[in-house]
């Protein structure tokens, strides 16, 4: 609301300076209201720090509710005639793989040309023939339509490359004079061999036409001979197209480097690894501590003494009884004694620190390397009992995820105790928003009431002091004849 400043002017009255004191201590009547709603956003803002968090603790403990969590394998043999890779569904055990030969892609050279710039192919009415690469293994010819100027050894192989296909072309210099045009396909195996042919054009597939097995068509020569990979595992004889290979051993990818040295073959060694177990079990501590340290961050609280206004750094959420059960729920799975070999976090090495942390929060977890180690070593399913059981109401993972899920659920009619929460606040929101307009509107009446007010005085005032001032000339004037 803008000041008004020419209130009173011509009088001996300061009415500005007592609107404007007027003003003031209505307005005043905005903050209680302006205080209220900072209060509720700081605690709004102080629920999104919560959630956040609490959605990190579930999807750790969602991580630890799969059974692959505590099934990783790895490869701990060293091999040089192969790498291998495993995921969750290989069986651990040895097995000996002897590769016979690795998979090779097909290479054809065409003859020798005195220029790679000069044109090939002869002249077509339509200014152009269809070059046509098939493979064996591909339902779909790669066909490139090429133009006149687009039949030299440079504009074919260009033409090759552009189009993407499962072929690569490029021009060799042999010497001054000598250019060949190579292609090479893109993958390996016998199903990859290349028929090259020209329709409308017999001049350029009299240069560079290629097929095995028609008579008068190998215009291009075989510079590497394609071939399958071959390996036995555990004496059971492989063949495929690619070193790549997938299917031959569940869980475990095999990637050929070279032949086999030794006739007897390489052992793979595939083990059990905790490693990944470890990192989950780890991530999932270490978001429970993140949590912990949300929660004494929203609830913090700074002693004062007797009868001191109460310090401005406490936590928006202190004395919170949402924040409260959360932690309730919290510390009730943490405690609960789950069934089998390992009931309790702490025979896993997982222990709550009583101390208070730098951060001010109580309850952290820590965890033993060593003892989750051994567990996790000496009885992998064990430990997979005790965070999974049986997948829907045991187990300690299983329990902690379906918990803070609830909690943190938006679905209408199944809303958790934070959306409740936020819901809350924002209503209050927007009712000490409309107070706020309200009372706005309420002050502007009034202070445009004190204005007609004032300004009725003042013209009063004006019209008196005039009146006064005339009668005291009359006066005068009659007093002087």
């Amino acid at each position: 609301m803008a000041s008004v400043s020419s209130l009173g002017v011509g009088t001996s009255l300061d009415l500005d300076t007592l609107y404007t004191s007027l003003e003031t201590a209505e307005k005043t009547k905005l903050t209680a209201i302006t205080k209220q709603q900072t209060t509720y956003n700081s605690q709004l803002s102080s629920y999104s720090k919560l959630q956040s968090s609490m959605a990190a603790l579930q999807t750790a403990a969602a991580a630890l509710t799969k059974t692959s969590a505590f099934s990783a394998t790895a490869v701990t043999s060293t091999n040089t005639s192969f790498t291998a890779t495993t995921d969750a569904t290989a069986s651990t055990g040895d097995y000996s793989v002897d590769v016979d030969q690795i998979a090779k892609a097909q290479t054809l050279m065409s003859g020798s040309f005195s220029s790679n710039s000069t044109a090939l192919g002869g002249t077509t009415s339509g200014n152009s023939r269809t070059l046509t690469i098939a493979q064996g293994g591909s339902t779909t010819p790669l066909t490139i339509t090429l133009t006149d100027s687009q039949t030299s050894l440079s504009g074919i192989a260009d033409a090759i490359n552009k189009s993407a296909g499962n072929v690569s072309a490029s021009i060799i210099k042999a010497s001054s004079g000598d250019y060949r045009l190579m292609l090479s396909s893109k993958t390996t195996g016998t199903d990859s061999d290349m028929t090259v042919s020209v329709t409308g054009d017999d001049t350029l597939q009299s240069a560079i036409g290629y097929s095995a097995s028609a008579t008068g068509t190998q215009n291009m020569s075989v510079q590497t001979a394609s071939q399958n990979a071959k390996l036995n595992i555990n004496g059971v004889a492989i063949e495929r197209s690619s070193n790549n290979i997938t299917d031959a051993l569940t869980g475990v990818t095999l990637n050929l480097n070279a032949p086999s040295t030794d006739a007897s073959g390489e052992k793979l060694t595939v083990s059990r690894s905790i490693d990944d177990s470890k990192k989950t079990i780890n991530a999932f501590v270490t978001a429970y501590n993140s949590l912990k340290s949300t929660i004494a961050s929203v609830t913090k609280y700074t002693a004062v003494s007797a009868g001191e206004t109460q310090a401005s750094s406490n936590g928006a959420l202190l004395g919170d009884s949402t924040v409260r059960a959360v932690e309730n729920s919290m510390n009730s799975i943490l405690t609960t004694v789950q069934g089998g070999s390992y009931s309790i976090l702490a025979q896993l090495g997982i222990t709550i620190d009583p101390t208070v942390q730098s951060d001010g929060s109580t309850g952290a977890l820590t965890v033993d390397d060593t003892k989750l180690t051994a567990a996790l070593t000496n009885n992998p399913q064990a430990v997979s009992q005790f965070f999974i059981g049986d997948g829907s109401t045991t187990g300690f993972a299983t329990k902690l995820n379906s918990t803070l899920t609830a909690m943190l659920s938006t679905t209408v009619g199944k809303e958790g105790i934070i959306k409740n929460a936020e819901d809350g606040i924002n209503t209050t929101l927007k009712t000490l928003s409309n107070r706020y307009d309200q009372m706005s509107d309420s002050i502007d009446a009034t202070m445009a009431r004190y204005k007609t007010q004032f300004t009725n005085l003042s013209t009063l005032v004006n019209s008196l002091t005039n009146t006064s001032t005339y009668l005291t000339s009359q006066f005068s004037s009659t007093s002087s004849s």
